[in-house]
């Protein structure tokens, strides 16, 4: 049973739990969470192959990584809700007006 159980066995599947919580899971922060466990597969499989300096590399780029996907993610939140506002204040000013002209046409 041990046998079966080695670091190349977690990486490959801490990677694909990862990569399918990434594509199954509805919330950003879920998201964020799910792209750590695969980038902590990616290291050990990295690890596991003997590639230490790109593993170096690998482990100050990530944490990199995590902070730009949240930018991107704050950034789209705001975007989305920006678009929100412009089109419930849209649906105002038509009722607006739409008032006026039935009141203007009596």
């Amino acid at each position: 049973m041990l046998e079966f159980i080695d670091i190349t066995t977690v990486s490959m599947a801490l990677m694909i739990i990862g990569a399918i919580g990434v594509v199954l899971l509805k919330k950003p922060l879920d998201k964020v969470i799910m792209v750590s466990v695969l980038e902590a597969g990616l290291f050990l499989a990295i690890v596991s192959f003997k590639y230490l300096d790109v593993a170096f590399l690998t482990a100050v780029l990530d944490p990199l990584s995590i902070i730009v996907f949240l930018l991107a993610l704050i950034k789209i939140n705001n975007v989305r809700k920006s678009k929100l506002d412009d089109h419930s204040s849209l649906d105002k000013v038509n009722y607006i007006i739409e008032n006026e002209n039935s009141k203007g046409g009596k």
